[in-house]
């Protein structure tokens, strides 16, 4: 029982006493990073995109060509002579 007294009397003085806080000696933090500047490359992002879109269009008035001379050729060759 005296030891548990003499314990609890040695806790209680070690977590009474106020310490000093310690100096920050950490390095300051960094500022924050600048703002990211406004993109302008969406003019150019655009006149791709016309461009593929252009692309696209002549590819499929030359697939529904081919089409029409498909069925053209096929019309053709059913005929009896």
């Amino acid at each position: 029982m005296k030891r548990l007294a003499l314990v609890a009397v040695v806790l209680v003085a070690a977590c009474s006493t106020k310490e000093t806080p310690k100096a920050d000696t950490a390095a300051p933090a960094m500022a924050p990073a600048p703002a990211v500047a406004v993109d302008t490359t969406v003019h150019t992002d655009s006149a791709m995109a016309a461009m593929k879109m252009d692309t696209a269009k002549a590819k499929m008035d030359t697939a529904a060509k081919k089409i029409e001379e498909a069925k053209g050729a096929m019309k053709d060759a059913t005929k009896k002579p």
